[in-house]
């Protein structure tokens, strides 16, 4: 799925490179590259769209994005407010596996790398369970050279293996979308994180692209293996769930409007499908 090719910076040939951003926002366009890439979001918070799904990111949480998986870490819109005083902060981690392939995997004792790569194509979440000890990892891999570095590279991929329940990311491995239509998906997938609370008509996303909205319901559901409504009923929950959370004063109702829901029966419906929980019982939960 071609969406934005993305070139690594590098200087010199590395095989491990590490990047460490601070900027006022994440970078904001769909896109992809044939290197791995871990991240932790050291600050920050949006929603993360990688192939055909989207989950919220928070602080403090570290993902494993697959090769040429197209991806985005959409920043909240409070972060291009103009008066803004918000920032992100991240560390990455990114590495070819096919270079990985040509070298190491050649050594007996290292063979499982590559099934355990092949498992984790999908991209997952760290989960709690070797996430301290990934972004330790990560920490000295960013000031380590030479040897060292991918001594502690090969340790990391060593503590993956323990993740025994993975969460995935993505529910597609590969992508066989041309480039014309990667470039389409990324104008909607940008315009619906960008206007999920709007009272946005199939007619007018679908006009986005040039299609006619019977043609684009067929196009988004053979690229994402979902309907238009459900995808967009999915950016707006997670949109909820982080308000839930982080506004106690606000009612379910005010909640449900400001996110582009105009049915609070619907709202709670659709919350409960993607959540597992009523809106206030969710936020019992996390408050």
């Amino acid at each position: 799925m071609k969406i934005i090719p993305f070139t690594i910076p590098v200087s010199g040939e590395q095989w491990v490179i590490v990047q460490e951003d601070r900027e006022l926002h994440f970078y904001p366009h769909l896109h992809q590259h044939p290197e791995v890439q871990l991240t932790w979001v050291r600050e920050g918070h949006g929603n993360l769209l990688v192939g055909e799904q989207v989950h919220q990111f928070e602080a403090d949480e570290v993902f494993l994005i697959g090769a040429n998986q197209p991806h985005l870490f959409n920043s909240d819109p409070v972060y291009f407010e103009p008066k803004s005083n918000l920032s992100i902060h991240a560390l990455t981690v990114f590495f070819d596996p096919d270079k990985l392939g040509e070298t190491l995997l050649q050594i007996p004792e290292l063979a499982g790398i590559g099934l355990l790569l092949q498992q984790f194509d999908r991209g997952i979440k760290i989960g709690d369970q070797i996430k301290e000890r990934v972004i330790e990892l990560m920490l000295q891999i960013q000031h380590a050279a030479k040897i060292m570095r991918i001594a502690l590279f090969l340790e990391l991929l060593e503590v993956f293996n323990r993740e025994t329940t993975p969460f995935f990311l993505s529910q597609q491995t590969h992508f066989t979308i041309s480039e014309l239509e990667g470039q389409r998906m990324s104008t909607v997938f940008q315009f619906l994180l960008s206007h999920y609370a709007e009272d946005l008509s199939l007619e007018k996303v679908a006009e986005l692209i040039h299609l006619s909205p019977p043609a684009f319901c067929r196009y988004f559901k053979r690229h994402t293996r979902k309907t238009f409504t459900v995808f967009l009923n999915e950016i707006r929950i997670n949109a909820a769930s982080r308000m839930l959370k982080e506004a106690p004063e606000k009612s379910v109702a005010d909640i449900a409007y400001s996110t582009g829901f105009n049915n609070i029966p619907h709202f709670n419906r659709t919350f409960k499908r993607v959540n597992g929980q009523r809106p206030k019982d969710w936020r019992k939960g996390k408050i």
